[in-house]
This record gives C-alpha cells, structure tokens and sequence, in this order.
C-alpha cells in the first residue's frame, strides 16, 4: 500500500510559529458545543413528548361540575386516552366544609363494605373525599342517549364499570388528585375498560365528611359512599378523530 508523504509544515530558521490564539478564544469553542447539543437533545424530547399522547399533550379537559352537576364550575379535570389505560387528573376549589350537602353512612352500593358515621368537618377538622371513575364501554347502548346512574348497575346494555382512583384527606381547600386505570384492571363494580379510546368516562367526587382515625378513616378512603346528586362531576365524551 502507497502512503503519501504530508508535507513538511515545520518553521524554518527564517519563520516563526504563529502565536496561539487567546485564551478566551480557546475555551469559546467549548460551551457552544455544548449549548448545541443540549438544545438538540432537548428538540428530540420535546418530539417524542407529543408523539407519545394519542389525545395530544394536555389530553381532554372538562369541568368539574359543582354538587349534582350543576354549576358553577368548580376548576378543571383532564384526561388522557392511550391504548394501554386511561390517566385523570383534577385540579379544582374544594368546598368549605358545612356549604354542601352531605351523604350519610347507608348510602352505599350492596357490594361495598359499610361506610363509618359522617359529620361535617371544621376549618381544624380537615374532610375526606374520593374520587371514581366510571368508564362506559358502549355510550351508545346508554339510556336516553345520555350516560348516568341508569347505565352503571350490571347487565346494563353499555357496560360500564367503576374504578376507584384516588381518596385523599384535604387540608388546603384544593382538590388536587391522580390516578388511572389499566386494561385488564379488575373494577370494584361492572365490567373492565375495553377500549380506553371509545369509552366515555366521568370521574366523581364522592364527600366522606370528618376525616376519622383508624380503621374507620381507612374504609372513609377506600371505599364509596352518597350518590350521583351528591356528587362533583367531569365527563368525557368519546375521543373522536
């Protein structure tokens, strides 16, 4: 194999090698290295981001729905849709214990476990309230074209089924909750998701009242308790092209 020669770029006797350039000249090449890649990695997580959500970043948004349905709003929840499960968050004013009407401790479905006495609580008592998910596998089969209470029990021609996704005590006057449900997630009641993509979710807000120590606190955030007139509601409709 031919090798070629580089030429000879040594000074001679008559030359001088140049001066080396400053050194905040030298170091400058460094940090815009350094900044390019960065924002090139942070280009590509950015994309990968929004191509992760089948809803889109923020996924849907709905209000919540003051006790019963009815309004005012009380701030907004989210949802967002993907082939494995549903995720919800809600981010809304919580009522001031003794403003809204409270369940009392026989109002629970036959498959729950028995709800402790309810009281309402103070501004030293902080109050306990869940939250549910009730997803409807067939909106279509719903009764009266609109989902609800009727549609839930089972047997019902749209399938629906009840998850419950988070129970928190609240001490700040913020709902503030997470949670989701995943395919083949066993529900507290009805049928599993089918299709996290064409169900029709609403997400309730049960109120448990005076948080309570023990074991009776532990049934207060596990288990349900009232009915859908004494409820904060967010519904999402069916995720369409």
């Amino acid at each position: 194999m031919t090798h070629l020669d580089a030429p000879d770029t040594t000074p001679t006797a008559t030359e001088s090698a140049p001066d080396p350039p400053p050194a905040d000249q030298r170091r400058r090449g460094g940090p815009v290295l350094l900044l390019a890649v960065v924002f090139a990695v942070a280009v590509v997580i950015a994309l990968l981001t929004l191509a992760g959500g089948d809803d889109g970043p923020d996924g849907q948004v709905a209000e919540v729905m003051a006790q019963g349905g009815g309004e005012p709003s009380l701030g907004d929840a989210t949802l967002i849709r993907r082939p494995d499960g549903v995720f919800a968050e809600i981010d809304a004013a919580a009522p001031a214990p003794n403003t809204y009407e409270y369940p009392t401790a026989d109002m629970v479905p036959p498959w729950s476990e028995p709800h402790p006495p309810i009281s309402p609580g103070a501004s030293d008592a902080p109050e306990v309230f869940t939250v549910w998910l009730i997803a409807f596998n067939d909106p279509s089969q719903c009764t009266d074209g609109v989902c609800d209470a009727d549609d839930v029990p089972a047997g019902s021609a749209a399938r629906a089924g009840v998850y419950q996704i988070d129970g928190r005590i609240v001490t700040d006057g913020q709902f503030s909750f997470a949670g989701g449900v995943r395919l083949g997630q066993t529900p507290m009641a009805g049928l599993p998701l089918e299709d996290p993509m064409s169900a029709e979710v609403h997400l309730a807000i049960a109120p448990h009242g005076r948080a309570l120590d023990g074991p009776d606190g532990w049934l207060q955030l596990n288990w349900p308790v009232g009915n859908p007139t004494l409820w904060w509601f967010a519904e999402f409709p069916v995720a369409r092209a």
